[in-house]
């Protein structure tokens, strides 16, 4: 995800303020309905067409196919989800490597939704005042805490769903 620095600094805006003053039920629901949205421009993509590549809109000059799309998307929230769950309850965000994503879209979203389905239940059991000193880095938005990553989810969810329906669009 690619954007200029004053939408950077908006989206960061926005992460901050509503991170901050929104329930965490508000904000399970607000990144499963993304999360939703990203399963359904999935299932919505041609199987046969899965590997063809696609110009990319947000960064010109490269080329992305639905597949590394999907799997960036969806092994990006597994991982997010882990780190988020670890840090709401006390721990450091962990390292390590990508989760291994599924061959299958199917497959693939459902290991996200257990992923997801587990994060939801930590961040409801977590503090919600708890931990937000404990911050890592994001490669545009800088350092946010658990509660900010969370709801960042929502963003990358829908920016990405997006992504699909415009590389559905143009096979």
């Amino acid at each position: 995800m690619t954007a200029p620095e004053t939408e950077s600094a908006r989206i960061l805006g926005y992460l901050q303020s509503q991170a901050k003053s929104r329930s965490i039920d508000d904000l399970v629901q607000r990144v499963q309905e993304a999360v939703d949205e990203l399963a359904e421009a999935a299932r919505a993509l041609d199987p046969a067409k899965l590997d063809t590549l696609c110009p990319s809109e947000e960064s010109p000059g490269e080329e992305w196919t639905p597949r590394q799309c999907f799997a960036h998307i969806v092994g990006g929230n597994m991982a997010g989800a882990t780190r988020i769950l670890h840090v709401a309850h006390g721990a450091e965000p962990p390292g390590g490597d990508s989760p291994e994503i599924p061959d299958t879209i199917e497959e693939a979203l459902k290991k996200q939704q257990e992923a997801m389905d587990s994060l939801y239940e930590h961040v409801r059991d977590a503090d919600p005042e708890g931990n937000l000193d404990v911050r890592w880095q994001h490669p545009m938005f800088g350092d946010l805490n658990w509660r900010e990553w969370f709801l960042f989810l929502r963003i990358h969810s829908k920016d990405h769903a997006r992504q699909l329906q415009t590389m559905d669009a143009q096979l």
